[in-house]
């Protein structure tokens, strides 16, 4: 994925309680980044989480997936960039690519997928205008549903 209008871009520090005993970022923190990440996508089409449930829509994660390539370290200041692979009115994937920001170095990419849900638990259609919201982040070569 490069850089393109339609991503997302959060920037974050990396802290000491992100790191493992050899002071790479903690494998664990990249979903915690990814779903940062994720939050401030839907804060930048002016609604957010908190927002779409009130409606009774919910996204519950129900696949993921992070591929390592390069080490972060404390003190680094990454950029996750963050778009939407695919959506239809029942699901919805994201991309991420984790950047060193100084060096410009790729730490790790991944994937989000989710689907649409009713406080109950039952899978159900996002409503039109909330879809509408995340259009811009959808490249135009992705597949939507």
């Amino acid at each position: 994925m490069t850089p393109a209008p339609h991503h997302h871009e959060y920037v974050i520090r990396v802290g000491y309680a992100d790191t493992d005993q050899m002071g790479f970022v903690h494998h664990s923190r990249y979903l915690v980044y990814f779903e940062s990440a994720r939050t401030e996508l839907l804060r930048t089409t002016g609604t957010s989480y908190r927002q779409w449930e009130e409606r009774g829509v919910l996204l519950p994660l129900t696949g993921c997936s992070v591929d390592f390539i390069k080490a972060g370290r404390y003190d680094d200041v990454l950029a996750i960039r963050t778009r939407l692979e695919s959506c239809s009115r029942l699901r919805v994937s994201f991309r991420y690519e984790v950047v060193q920001q100084e060096s410009a170095t790729l730490l790790a990419t991944g994937a989000t997928h989710h689907v649409f849900m009713t406080p109950d638990g039952k899978p159900t259609r996002a409503p039109a205008d909330l879809l509408g919201l995340l259009a811009p982040f959808i490249p135009p070569t992705s597949s939507s549903q």
